[in-house]
């Protein structure tokens, strides 16, 4: 009797492996695409909404004839997640759909990606693999304490700028793409200003076989706070160096691959100095630092 070889290939997100929101990282859908060993797209795959635990695992079906092959998936594509799909694999792209104005007032969803190539389809083997699913998005809760101009009935913006918009199938961030704005106005309660914001890549190479590496990119978004009512910028400064050198102030070095989740305070003197905490890391900052 002939052997008979079979290739199971299974999708994995554990969230004890991260520094997650709680409650965030929903997956309402998985989405797979599987190319040739000449970058060609042979069959796609889409499931439905995912529930994980530590130890849930999605099977993806395989119905490939021999060869060796690279499996991509994305999550939650169909709102404002869409792919470019090219001729090949290098040329393939995942972007986020730009608003008319380019300003993002409510959450995008969560985005979550992986990988893996050398998935062995034989006649007469069995092959068996387990791709892990990364976070793409970052929460960012931000804080405003002590704030001695305005009233508690002046609005106020809080604002991230950035050009995280696309991705390569290996995701790594497109470059040159036009910025976008994730903003949220918010009002005094109790004296203290609060907004939350979910954002897109902040690590400079988000690839798989980057994982763990250190960061040491020239990555810029901007983080910015003004009053809205009267239009005058309080503060703003690059958001990946502000959280770099909070941790670095405790002779800590940041994890943008473990951590998806930062709480950002700033405080503020009467001359509109400011203190900075970020996941109870404190720093004053210079004028270069922002």
């Amino acid at each position: 009797m002939d052997e008979c070889g079979t290739t199971r290939v299974w999708i994995k997100f554990d969230p004890a492996m991260y520094e997650l929101p709680a409650g965030e990282h929903q997956i309402e859908n998985l989405h797979v695409y599987m190319f040739n060993e000449k970058e060609q797209l042979v069959e796609e795959w889409q499931g439905g909404h995912y529930n994980y635990t530590a130890d849930q695992l999605c099977e993806i079906p395989v119905n490939l004839p021999t060869g060796v092959y690279s499996f991509i998936a994305w999550t939650n594509q169909g709102k404002i997640y869409k792919t470019d799909i090219s001729s090949r694999l290098s040329d393939s792209e995942l972007y986020l759909e730009n608003n008319k104005d380019e300003i993002y007032r409510t959450d995008i969803p969560d985005l979550h990606y992986t990988t893996g190539n050398n998935i062995k389809v034989d006649p007469i083997e069995d092959h068996e693999y387990i791709l892990y699913l990364i976070p793409n998005t970052y929460r960012i809760n931000l804080t405003v304490k002590e704030l001695p101009e305005g009233n508690d009935e002046d609005e106020y913006l809080f604002a991230i700028t950035d050009n995280n918009t696309r991705y390569n199938f290996n995701n790594r961030i497109v470059e040159d793409q036009n910025l976008i704005t994730h903003q949220r106005i918010t009002k005094r309660k109790e004296g203290i200003l609060q907004a939350s914001i979910r954002t897109l890549t902040l690590h400079d190479d988000h690839a798989i076989e980057n994982i763990g590496k250190p960061d040491t990119g020239d990555r810029s978004p901007q983080l910015t706070f003004r009053n809205h009512t009267n239009n005058t910028e309080i503060f703003t400064g690059n958001l990946v160096q502000i959280i770099r050198t909070a941790y670095s102030s405790a002779d800590m070095q940041v994890d943008f691959d473990k951590t998806y989740e930062f709480n950002i305070v700033l405080s503020f003197d009467a001359d509109l100095n400011v203190n900075i905490s970020v996941n109870g890391w404190i720093y004053t900052p210079n004028g270069t630092e922002l």
